[in-house]
């Protein structure tokens, strides 16, 4: 199991196969991923994917995942591959948010 501060093996943390193509084209096509600066995407053995982000709170690699009970676990890496963060149990309609309060999110940007 990795854990936070120990470096990230990506052909290990992939549970299942899934689209991973369908699921880049999905948050690629997003404003909010395009404000994390959101780069270098690659697909992990259909397993998962990575791509590098420039955000307000996180610089570095997201590491996307779907696990057994068809959740996704996400990775936040540095560039050098140290995990720093892991989010377990996001549903589809969560992930795009749920990575953008990672990376990005700051509450005055909210509309009022």
């Amino acid at each position: 199991m990795e854990t936070i501060g120990t470096i990230i093996k990506p052909l290990e943390i992939g549970c299942r196969e899934f689209d991973t193509i369908e699921i880049i084209n999905v948050v690629r096509r997003t404003i909010k991923s395009m404000s994390w600066g959101s780069h270098a995407w690659c697909t992990i053995k259909n397993k998962g994917f990575r791509f590098a982000v420039q955000g307000h709170h996180h610089k570095g690699h997201v590491y996307v995942v779907l696990a057994y009970d068809d959740t996704f676990t996400i990775y936040y890496t540095t560039l050098k591959g140290v995990i720093k963060d892991i989010q377990c149990g996001i549903y589809i309609d969560q992930l795009i948010e749920v990575i953008d309060r990672k990376v990005e999110y700051v509450p005055i940007y909210k509309n009022t």
